[in-house]
């Protein structure tokens, strides 16, 4: 009896072991390892251009005390927060910010910037809106001018805090586009009379990224000379295969013709780590290792393209109808942590790799051969100015297994004086043998690299930071 009670106990804790640590038993990558991937706190960061998703807690989905241990060492510099007036103002006139000073200054403190959406209204007046996701917009006489005094006292409380305030969250799916450019100007211009050098970012727009919508509040902006309000738009992108870009495109081609001060954010995609019902990618079988595939390839399709980039969310968020499994934390009933999936690890190693010393190489020839659908993008670290090269199957959705595929790449232009492979899913650093790449002169040629539809990591040793073996 105790054998078997031993047994079992072994068991579940090598469970356990592969859910904390994304480790298995054969990779199929044929090279020593070496390493691993050593996570940075975000204190130890100076910048990247990674964001977490720490949204709903206006409405008590997630439960800030409950994950906030995770997020210094997720490694991310930014967290994206919403702003809760219903929770702040219960009474007309009293705000009470405490549980708002309790997340702002602890991220502050753990190395994390939050930026704001504000956003939802407050039923305490009349015409005040709705304190939910697609509910109405302050309207009246009354609740405008009191929701323009609830942004001017939060601009005023958190603005050694934070710099970047987001009007409205999704207003596409809700609002007609007058309505919400009439928003979008009263709140721009409050925040800019308490913060004259605050970054307003416009949209928030939902899954499908409406760029129409966006010409529609765009063109009655520029009609009134209000367009200068915008320094951001950001768009939401969830989406079973990380990769297509749909309407993406015909954004960037709308903000371009608009304005070349403009720019544009990725501000909330994700990916569930179980199937669902309800919320968005809901009805398909998703598990937690196509979650952390996804996770870094949309992240990673972002940064190849020069855009801010937000991962949704840190913490599965309880909804009244229905559990959100996109966190990289999994929540239970209670909303309190049962475990660290895999997609948390993941980020951590793109974040310690990945960040602001880190420059996309522009016009980066992807040197492959073959006709395989591979994203493929170069950068120079900076304090070394050797190469990184990210590389993996874009095809399709990711799938459950983790089948590779050998490529050879020839590389122009680059730096490797030692050239290692990592898996960023599993942080896994391996040799590559002296007989699978040859040099001459900037051109490298890597022969028979294994790559899948996750991303992998060509980097030069002397732009990584590894635990041992191998470590510094």
């Amino acid at each position: 009896m105790e054998t078997k009670l031993l047994l079992r106990a072994c068991f579940f804790s090598w469970i356990l072991a592969v859910a904390l640590t994304g480790a298995e038993p054969d990779d199929g990558i044929p090279f020593p390892v070496v390493g691993k991937i050593k996570p940075r706190h975000a204190k130890e960061i100076a910048g990247s251009n990674w964001s977490v998703g720490a949204e709903t807690m206006d409405r008590d989905y997630t439960i800030y005390d409950n994950w906030k241990a995770f997020l210094g060492p997720l490694g991310v510099k930014k967290a994206r927060i919403q702003g809760g007036w219903a929770k702040t103002e219960k009474q007309k006139g009293v705000f009470d910010y405490a549980w708002l000073d309790h997340v702002i200054f602890d991220m502050a403190a753990q190395g994390v910037e939050p930026w704001m959406c504000l956003c939802y209204g407050n039923p305490i007046y009349e015409g005040g809106g709705d304190p939910q996701i697609r509910g109405r917009v302050p309207s009246s006489p009354e609740g405008l001018a009191a929701w323009a005094a609830w942004v001017r006292k939060t601009v005023e409380r958190y603005q050694k805090q934070i710099d970047e305030w987001e009007v409205w969250n999704e207003p596409n799916y809700s609002l007609e586009p007058a309505d919400y450019a009439r928003l979008l100007v009263l709140t721009a211009e409050t925040v800019k009379s308490v913060q004259p050098n605050a970054t307003i970012i416009a949209f928030a727009l939902g899954s499908h990224v409406d760029y129409k919508y966006a010409r529609s509040v765009m063109e009655l902006l520029k009609a009134q000379g209000k367009l200068g309000v915008i320094d951001q738009v950001s768009h939401h992108r969830h989406q079973s295969n990380p990769d297509e870009r749909g309407n993406e495109i015909e954004l960037e081609k709308l903000v371009t013709e608009m304005s070349d001060a403009i720019t544009i954010r990725q501000g909330e995609a994700g990916c569930p780590s179980e199937p669902g019902k309800k919320r968005a990618m809901a009805n398909y079988p998703w598990t937690e290792l196509i979650q952390a595939k996804h996770v870094l390839r949309r992240l990673l399709g972002d940064l190849g393209r020069d855009k801010e980039s937000s991962c949704f969310a840190i913490m599965d968020m309880k909804y009244p109808d229905e559990m959100n499994r996109k966190g990289l934390l999994r929540a239970r009933d209670d909303r309190t942590v049962e475990y660290v999936k895999p997609a948390y690890y993941a980020v951590q190693h793109l974040t310690s790799v990945f960040d602001n010393r880190v420059v996309r190489v522009r016009n980066f020839d992807p040197g492959f051969a073959g006709d395989l659908p591979l994203s493929v993008y170069g950068y120079r670290h900076e304090p070394s100015g050797r190469t990184l090269v990210t590389a993996w199957l874009n095809g399709d959705v990711p799938t459950n297994e983790n089948r590779k595929t050998a490529v050879d790449f020839t590389f122009r232009n680059v730096n490797f004086e030692q050239p290692l492979l990592v898996d960023l899913r599993t942080g896994r650093v391996y040799g590559i043998p002296r007989d699978r790449w040859s040099a001459e002169g900037g051109t490298v040629t890597f022969r028979r690299i294994p790559v899948y539809d996750s991303p992998m990591l060509i980097a030069d040793r002397a732009t990584l930071l590894l635990d041992a073996p191998g470590g510094k």
